[in-house]
């Protein structure tokens, strides 16, 4: 482990973390040392080795689906905002297993209602509500609900997120009808 902490280390930059996500996906039996490294929330290592991990998916999604109930049930403890927007960037792409639906319905609704959510994370939470909402659309009347609480007050970014949900929205109910 200390190999990986070093080249983790090693320099900052998002061609390293490339290169990180490169040798992890070559390396896969490596990945269950890094999101130990990941879940410690040390700075700076715990934040850059999240920001490979989300390259890392990007480039590869395959190589971390057998870890994505992993990531989900360490949302709730994890505390720092890179770290976070990271693991919520990688679940709203993937598809959410049934048995998280409830559990991530709840977490993303503490998360879009919560003031002190950074922009990034409740844009994310909103996409991971929304896609449990395609399976479910009932949901869709509770996230548009929570889009009119915190458009009034929200950011730029945010209302422009809500616009787009409006009009998906929409465009689904649209398609079924």
């Amino acid at each position: 482990m200390l190999e990986l902490r070093d080249l983790i280390l090693q320099e900052y930059s998002k061609n390293h973390a490339v290169f990180i996500g490169e040798v992890l996906q070559e390396k896969s039996y490596l990945l269950p040392n890094f999101l130990q490294i990941i879940y410690l929330e040390e700075e700076p290592i715990s934040r850059r080795a999240a920001w490979s991990l989300r390259i890392l998916f990007d480039d590869s999604p395959a190589t971390l689906l057998p870890y994505t109930d992993e990531l989900i049930t360490h949302l709730e403890s994890i505390k720092t905002a890179p770290i976070l927007r990271a693991f919520l960037a990688i679940i709203s792409k993937i598809k959410i297993h049934e048995k998280w639906h409830s559990f991530l319905l709840q977490y993303t609704s503490e998360t879009i209602l919560n003031s002190n959510s950074e922009i990034a994370v409740k844009a994310f939470a909103m996409d991971i509500f929304f896609q449990i909402g395609r399976s479910q659309p009932d949901l869709f009347y509770e996230l548009e609900q929570m889009i009119d609480y915190i458009y009034p007050e929200a950011s730029r970014g945010i209302q422009n997120k809500c616009k787009n949900m409006t009009k998906w929205i929409e465009k689904i109910r649209a398609r079924s009808a």
